[in-house]
Formats: structure tokens, sequence, C-alpha cells
């Protein structure tokens, strides 16, 4: 097998520990040695004396430097060298995406808007509060406001409902009562219509004048009966409409006292779903936010609380826009947390952003020009429950792309390229010799060998760049 030597070899002309490199004879023409030169006179040897002198003494501080790297008697040489054993085991290829802990199933307690007037703008004064970490049911009291002067608004609004009903009966019995005057009207009328009809019967026996006048009292008492019932009907009809008047008034009332009612119930917050009770914080003036508490006065529609279900938690997070052409849904993944390094929880992909986030982040370029990395939204579920996992941790997950059993696997860094081959440096009693070799997967930290090495091999491990 064909032996060279480390590039940082190369600058030492003889080492015990690291095989030479034959180097071939240069082609093209031969120059001849040029004439020795007449003897320098005594001042030149003089100074061509100090020059190899101090020129001897560099080369011996840099071969006592190099004695120093490289000399294998005295043992500090290789064992200076970072090295790596080559060993068959599983080989996952993953990617890291890292965010925050949240909760998949959260409940966000805003402070109640009042519908309509001025209500609907006023401030709310927080009597009550759940302690934040406490774990609560569904249903349970997490938040009470101040809520007096809404119920004295309503006693209010109520007096208003019972004088409105109270006016809309009264109405109601007086048009009644000329409702039955203005009928006895119709009544009287159409009586004098009949009594006309039967005297206009005796017309026989009668003058002729008289039994004009008859005809001429029938005509009138029909015209006096039908402008009544014309009347009355148009009456009755302005009464309907008047009454109903009252009554969309009562309806209004009663409306405001039921909305009402809706917002005394709405002064206590209910939280829909159980967990863990977390506070958020709010601008309290001066540049300063505080987490919320008894006594603060919070705006309406005010996001001032959550409660999280810690059974279903997520790692919520972003990967490269290029990095996202590998991820899938169902990939399993490892959940690491910041504040617990100790922790490796299982997981899967649950969510990926079907586009790339709006906002540009990333870097700029010396041209100045801007060019941005975009981000996409990935969403890794924790399989597990933990205490110690609560909303708001810093955290990341390894998204398991691929993963092969019983590979032979070597540090990444022992790779050197040399063109189209891939070469390592493997130990060879006290030095190293290069070696070809295959590689197959590789992940940003370690790579698949395929042909070239044996478990056992110990490697040198080199600087190579990064992906």
């Amino acid at each position: 097998m064909e032996s060279t030597s480390l590039p940082w070899q190369r600058s030492f002309s003889v080492s015990p520990s690291v095989p030479r490199e034959d180097r071939p004879e240069p082609k093209g023409p031969r120059l001849e040695p040029t004439a020795p030169q007449p003897p320098a006179s005594r001042p030149n040897r003089f100074l061509t004396g100090i020059v190899f002198v101090v020129l001897g003494a560099i080369g011996l501080g840099v071969w006592s430097q190099r004695e120093q790297l490289f000399n294998t008697s005295s043992g500090g040489d290789l064992q200076e060298i970072s090295t790596a054993v080559a060993e068959v085991k599983v080989f996952r290829h993953s990617l890291r995406t890292t965010g925050t802990i949240a909760a998949k199933r959260f409940a966000a307690i805003r402070a109640p808007r009042m519908r309509g007037g001025s209500e609907g703008r006023r401030q709310h004064t927080l009597m009550e509060l759940a302690p934040a970490g406490e774990t609560v049911e569904a249903g349970f009291v997490v938040a009470a406001f101040e809520n007096r002067w809404l119920e004295d608004h309503i006693d209010d609004v109520r007096s208003t409902l019972t004088q409105s009903k109270s006016t809309v009966e009264k109405r109601r019995a007086e048009i009644m009562i000329i409702t039955e005057t203005e009928q006895q009207s119709v009544r009287v009328a159409q009586g004098d219509l009949d009594k006309a009809k039967l005297d206009l019967r005796t017309a026989e026996v009668r003058s002729e004048i008289e039994a004009e006048k008859l005809k001429l009292l029938v005509e009138e008492a029909e015209a006096t009966l039908a402008q009544l019932a014309q009347e009355v009907e148009l009456q009755q009809e302005v009464h309907t409409a008047e009454l109903r008047s009252l009554e969309i008034e009562v309806e209004k009332s009663q409306l405001h006292i039921d909305r009402h009612m809706i917002d005394l119930e709405r002064m206590k917050m209910r939280s829909p779903v159980g967990g863990l009770v977390v506070m958020e914080s709010l601008y309290k003036g001066g540049g300063q936010t505080e987490q919320i508490q008894v006594g603060d006065q919070v705006n309406p529609g005010t996001f001032f609380m959550r409660v999280v279900d810690l059974s279903a938690m997520v790692v919520s997070g972003v990967v490269n826009q290029v990095d996202s052409q590998l991820v899938r849904m169902g990939q399993k993944a490892e959940v690491r947390l910041d504040a617990y390094p100790d922790i490796v929880l299982p997981g899967k992909v649950t969510s990926i952003s079907a586009m790339a986030s709006s906002s540009s982040s990333g870097f700029r370029w010396r041209s100045g020009r801007d060019t941005y990395v975009k981000m996409v939204s990935v969403e890794v579920s924790i399989d597990a429950e933990d205490e110690r996992v609560i909303p708001d941790l810093s955290g990341s997950a390894d998204i398991l792309l691929s993963q092969h059993d019983d590979v032979l696997v070597i540090p990444r860094a022992a790779i050197q390229e040399d063109e189209d081959r891939s070469l390592v440096m493997v130990r060879r009693g006290e030095g190293f010799v290069a070696r070809e070799i295959e590689i197959g997967p590789t992940s940003a930290t370690e790579v698949v060998i395929l042909a070239g090495l044996d478990a056992g091999d110990e490697v040198a491990l080199v600087p190579v760049p990064q992906a």
C-alpha cells in the first residue's frame, strides 16, 4: 500500500516516524554549474562567517522545534495529534432544529370586552387571580374582575324596564277604551242606517217629496257608517303601531339586561381546558414589564394569562428552506432541553409550514447587497411526559433523516479530499500512512466507510471544510 506524509510533515526534510516522500528529478535541460568565484577579500569573509552563524542558529531552532513535535523517542509528537478509531455502530443522519417548548393545546385568557357604549372601553380591575404555576381543571375560575359597577348598572336598567312595561300596560288600557268608544260610534251609525232603511219602506204611502227625503237619509247614513268604519280601521293601525313602539322599548331594555348578565358572567374568567397557569408580562409604564397581579387595571381584550395542557407539548422551531426538503411528517426525533441537558425525550414531526417565513432574517454579504436565508416553521411533538417540560423553555430536536445499522463509522474530520479521491491518515507503528477510502452516507459529524478501512483502525483528525 502506497504511503505518503501528512501535509504538515512535508515542511521538514527528515523524520524518524513519517515516511519520506520521493521527489522525481525535475524535467527540462540541466543547467551547468557556474565557474567558481575568486576568493573574497577579508572583510567579505568576515561577513560570510556571521551569516553562516545566524543561519546555523535558525536551523538549530527549527530542528529543536521539529524534534519537539515529531520526535517519537520523546513520546511528545504523535500523542499530541488527535486521533479516532473506526468502529462498527449505528449511523444516524439527523437535522437539528432549535426553538421553544410550547403547548399544542392551550387557552388564551383575555380581559373581557363589554358590549356597546362606554362600558366597552372601560378598564377592569382584577380582584382574584389564580397563582402562576398552579394546575387547574377545566371550568375553574382563574381570574375575577371587579363588577359592582356592572351590577348597579343592571339594577338601573331593570328599573327602566319595569317602568317601560307599566307604560305599555297603561297605554294598552287607554287604547282599549278609545277603541270601544269608536266601535260604539260605528254601532250608532249602523242603527241610524237600519232605521233609515225601514223608513224608506213607507215611501209608497208617502208623498213623492217625503219619499225622496227618506232616500237621502239612507244615503247619508250609509256614508256616515262607511266614514266611521274607515276612521276606526285607521285609528286601530295607529294604536297598534304605538303599542309596538312601546313594546320595542321594553324588548330593548330586556336585551340590555340580558347582555349585561352575560358580561357579568364574563367578569369571572373560567378556563376552558385543564392545565398549568402561565402568567404573561404586561407593560406597566416607565419602560418596565411585570407579571399581572391582583389590583392591576387591564384594558378590555388584553392577553394576560395562558392555561396550557402539559399532556401535549411540542418544540416549535425552524429549519433552513433548503434542509426543509428533507423533513417529512412522522419522522422520529430526539428532543433536548437547554435547561436540562440530561433529558432526551422521543418525538416526531407533526407539522411543516407550507411556506417559508415572510420575515427576513439571515446574513449580509460583503457586496453590500442584502441576501436573506428564509426559514420554514416545523413542529415536533414530545411523545413523553416529564414534569420539567414546561412552556417557553428553549430546546432543540434532532430529526432523524436516515439510519444505518452495523456500519463502519469514523469522524468526518478525518477525511481529506485530494481531487476526486478521499484519503485518511492511518497510524502505522510510530507514524501515519495515507490510505484511499470509499465513503457512503455522511452527516455533519460522521461518515460511513464502505471500503478502505477496518474496524479498529486509528485515523488522524484533520480540519476539513464543513458542508
